[in-house]
């Protein structure tokens, strides 16, 4: 039955995937608000935990406000999985149209120490395009990414990430993997904002305990990588903004402490952009799953 259910979303996504790519781009970006607003009324359980979320971090709205931002929240995602699909005609001569960067010099500065690069994202904006936009600039990119349950989907986001240039690093291997490939000089790209459960250590975000991936820290004081906090902020339609933060250095002697520290700034920095932008991060996940004492 399981496998039936996959073959039948499997074809429904391929579908939408056809259609957008023979849509221009009005119409694709129509269609993707259009998805949005369709999961936000069909998906009770995600609404529901998205209104909760954002209630927790803004307690100051009112409820037709957090509903207002709960359905803009799904309308990024709709938009998202539009741009995702559309990712196949995104190429190193045509990505510059969809993007503005902005703190280059802090990535150049960082990889050239020749120590490898920790790339800090979050589930914001469109973190997908973001990495194809980083590997498009020519740099060296491995992601660490999560296995998708339905095995059509995960073969064919696969493909059109590793079209882009993307290496992806299955979670089961990234410690290892990640390592290496920082060692070689590489850039890893790691999304460190969802609930770590009690891998994680405990990090104040938006004034609320939750328990945060240590990874990158810890990455970065084993091999001497730079951390560059990294964002794609969506301005209008398929125009985005690309912008690299100034690098952390984590030194091989930095005690657990001072790493936590370290993870704080990142996740302050997170905070930061989310806050100017409320809609496009991804409310949806159980962000204060985890007790943290």
């Amino acid at each position: 039955m399981e496998k039936i259910k996959n073959v039948i979303l499997y074809a429904i996504f391929r579908s939408i995937f056809f259609i957008t790519n023979i849509l221009p781009e009005s119409s694709r970006y129509l269609l993707g608000k259009t998805l949005g607003r369709i999961i936000y009324k069909l998906v009770k359980s995600r609404r529901k935990i998205t209104e909760e979320n954002l209630k927790l971090a803004y307690n100051n709205l009112s409820d037709v406000e957090l509903k207002r931002l709960a359905e803009k929240v799904f309308i990024n995602m709709g938009l998202m999985l539009v741009e995702f699909i559309f990712l196949g005609k995104i190429n190193e001569e045509n990505f510059r149209d969809y993007c503005n960067i902005e703190g280059e010099d802090y990535l150049k500065q960082a990889f050239s120490r020749g120590k490898g690069v920790i790339i800090y994202g979050a589930h914001f904006g469109n973190w997908e395009w973001m990495a194809a936009f980083i590997s498009l600039l020519g740099y060296p990119l491995s992601a660490i990414a999560a296995r998708q349950h339905n095995g059509f989907f995960n073969k064919k986001i696969n493909e059109i990430r590793e079209d882009k240039g993307i290496n992806i690093i299955p979670i089961g291997m990234s410690v290892r993997k990640g390592y290496s490939d920082l060692k070689e000089g590489n850039l890893l790209y790691i999304l460190g904002d969802q609930d770590a459960r009690n891998h994680g250590w405990k990090i104040n975000f938006f004034n609320h305990p939750a328990s945060t991936y240590p990874g990158a820290v810890q990455l970065a004081q084993r091999t001497g990588a730079a951390i560059v906090p990294t964002f794609l902020i969506r301005e209008n339609r398929a125009q985005h903004r690309l912008v690299f933060k100034k690098p952390q250095i984590v030194p091989a002697d930095t005690s657990e402490e001072k790493q936590k520290e370290i993870l704080q700034k990142l996740i302050n920095i997170t905070e930061d952009v989310i806050n100017k932008h409320p809609d496009q991060w991804f409310w949806l996940h159980k962000r204060w799953k985890t007790l943290c004492k």
